[in-house]
């Protein structure tokens, strides 16, 4: 959210004369005493961006407290709350780079299942990062002056902080799972004498990145298990059918799940599997892992399934 000066200069003079005037500008309250009943992710998102409401309302910056409050109130109603871009914020030159590439690190550990791996440390990384963009703006702006810019400075340093110590933690987590499925144990074959007929495996899970069909190292590494799997229990037919979450049209999103699951077949020929034994489908929105409401990007709806017949 970028500042202007004159309206900044009004909300300052309107604060110190009489703060309770702000609130017939800014809506810096609605969001407070609400119940947060979500998921562990949204209960911290809730928290925190009340947090952040307080700490800007206690210094009269009614402009971020409506920011933050209005970011706690869609957390306790379970929609959406994304980080702040750094479009949003008056940044210096040195800093936009920065902070995209500290959006970019949120949107990948969030990508490899980081708000349900570690949904409180996750929550902290994700307030942490709007706490120190947010303070950066002021530090580096040319209304930060004197001891107001050596605050905010004070600010950045410990946002910045709090920012990679939740990651680094969202991170492990991540890696952590995925050295776990990478060392999970092959199934092993039961013993001679007469069995019971083998359950049918279950499905083989492809992630994939937000409006995109391109398959991740980490999709490739199930791919190649789900051939493995195949060949060891000498079967030749798998069913491919993609999905996408519910952020944008309908319509776009089943073509999508389409070329996903196309992609994932491309994956297949090349490693030896026959055209024959491969049928393809695409499910859009219709058939998501995890409801959200319309518009959410959900990284668990982004998906291929592969399914060995």
């Amino acid at each position: 959210m970028k500042k202007l000066l004159v309206l900044l200069g009004v909300v300052a003079a309107m604060s110190f004369a009489a703060p309770l005037k702000a609130d017939l500008i800014f809506d810096t309250s609605s969001g407070q005493g609400r119940t947060a009943d979500g998921v562990a992710f949204m209960n911290g998102l809730y928290d925190g961006y009340v947090g952040l409401r307080n700490e800007r309302v206690n210094v009269l910056d009614a402009p971020d407290g409506e920011h933050f409050n209005h970011k706690a109130r869609r957390a306790a109603r379970r929609s959406s709350v994304m980080p702040d871009h750094v479009q949003d914020r008056r940044l210096s030159d040195q800093d936009v780079p920065v902070f995209e590439a500290a959006w970019k690190r949120i949107h990948d550990a969030w990508d490899r299942g980081g708000r349900t791996l570690a949904p409180a440390a996750a929550a902290r990384a994700q307030v942490s990062y709007d706490c120190w963009i947010e303070a950066s703006e002021g530090a580096n702006s040319s209304y930060g002056l004197g001891s107001w810019a050596a605050r905010r400075s004070g600010d950045v340093d410990r946002c910045k902080g709090a920012f990679e110590t939740a990651m680094a933690e969202v991170e492990a987590a991540a890696n952590l799972a995925l050295t776990a499925a990478q060392r999970a144990p092959a199934p092993v074959p039961m013993a001679a004498a007469p069995t019971p007929p083998m359950a049918a495996p279950k499905p083989f899970i492809v992630f994939f990145g937000f409006d995109s069909i391109a398959v991740t190292a980490a999709g490739n590494r199930v791919i190649e298990d789900a051939i493995s799997s195949a060949e060891r229990l000498g079967i030749v037919d798998f069913t491919i059918t993609g999905h996408a979450d519910r952020a944008g049209p309908e319509a776009y999103n089943l073509a999508l799940s389409l070329q996903r699951a196309n992609a994932v077949r491309d994956a297949l020929l090349a490693r030896g599997v026959k055209a024959s034994g491969i049928s393809v489908a695409g499910r859009g929105e219709a058939e998501n892992a995890v409801a959200t409401a319309d518009g959410v990007r959900e990284p668990a709806n982004r998906r291929v399934e592969i399914i060995l017949l």
